[in-house]
């Protein structure tokens, strides 16, 4: 389709779609129906214009260059590359969330997550009888909990919007959403592999919740029955299943053939970052979360795009941040094994 004759008001309402479209989005039944025929060049000359009516004197390319200067070119290009970057965060951190929780905190102060327990044994109950009360209550053992800003700036250049190779951006912005991925999965190690004094002054991990051995059939049966034993505040047994295994990668052969071997329903997670023995053993999040990434509330993803327009550089700067952070939330409902603990 030509563009010559399409109105500027046309043009812009499309530039959304069509931004996005040429950094990989894929077309729904909601796109514009000028995006896929809209080069950045167009848009950004369009916007250009906008800003200041051309001159008789002001060629093509000092209009688009204005246009590229500009915040609302900027906005767009940050608005299609949060979807790609986004998506690819998703989508590199799906292994470490599958076993994890999510907690949000309110800011970046430090603040303690309280380890939250209860009686809440049902009784049994005679006709007419009353039914006994239960209680959830903050227990003992929670932690002390931060979140911490991570960034970098990727500079769209003037020549890639001139050449309309905007496409080459998604594969820079779905490595800045990998990256983020990756970076919070290493806190995530770093907390597993850590043995942090919780807020009752007692340590994470004890001869309760740790088996000293190597990972084999044996060793994770030892484990389940440590998870399905262990108890309550109020003293009941939490009979835990065990839903997950999450090793360090020189671990995850084994551990992927362990669970293959005894016909197990249990999810294998390999974890960068690990000391090389050290295993774990955890129940299905949903029902009882003993490990949690923190986000920060109110806010879907812990990633943020901003637009910056420098007349510094040539070209239009997308600052990517991740507010990241992870947490033990309780003792129960974890096992930690490894022969290095010996």
């Amino acid at each position: 389709m030509h563009t010559a004759n399409i109105k500027p008001a046309e043009i812009l309402a499309a530039a959304p779609d069509a931004i996005a479209l040429q950094m990989g989005a894929a077309p729904t039944s909601t796109t514009h129906p000028l995006a896929e025929s809209l080069s950045a060049r167009k848009i950004a000359y369009t916007i250009g214009a906008k800003l200041r009516k051309p001159s008789d004197t002001e060629g093509e390319m000092a209009v688009m260059a204005r246009g590229l200067r500009s915040a609302d070119f900027a906005r767009l290009l940050a608005n299609g590359a949060k979807n790609v970057t986004v998506a690819a965060f998703d989508a590199a951190a799906q292994e470490h969330l599958q076993f994890t929780a999510a907690t949000a905190v309110e800011g970046f102060k430090e603040e303690t997550l309280p380890s939250i327990d209860g009686d809440l044994d049902m009784q049994p109950l005679n006709e007419f009888a009353e039914i006994a009360h239960g209680a959830a209550f903050v227990a003992a053992g929670g932690a002390s909990v931060q979140l911490t800003t991570f960034g970098r700036i990727v500079w769209a250049s003037r020549h890639l919007i001139i050449n309309d190779q905007l496409g080459a951006l998604k594969t820079v912005f779905a490595a800045v959403g990998a990256h983020a991925a990756q970076k919070e999965a290493a806190i995530v190690a770093a907390t597993l592999g850590s043995n942090p004094l919780m807020d009752d002054g007692a340590a994470m991990f004890s001869d309760a919740n740790t088996t000293k051995t190597a990972l084999d059939g044996a060793a994770m049966g030892v484990a389940m029955g440590l998870l399905r034993n262990q108890k309550s505040a109020a003293g009941n047994a939490l009979n835990l299943r065990a839903a997950h295994l999450v090793v360090a990668p020189e671990l995850e052969y084994a551990a992927r053939k362990a669970v293959l071997d005894a016909g197990l329903s249990i999810k294998v997670a390999a974890l960068a970052g690990l000391p090389a023995a050290r295993w774990f053993v955890l129940p299905d999040a949903a029902f009882h979360p003993v490990v949690s990434v923190l986000r920060l509330a109110g806010t879907p993803t812990p990633l943020r795009l901003e637009h910056k327009v420098s007349f510094d550089t040539d070209g239009t700067g997308i600052r990517v941040t991740a507010d990241l952070g992870a947490a033990f939330l309780r003792r129960t409902g974890i096992v930690r094994g490894g022969s290095d603990l010996a």
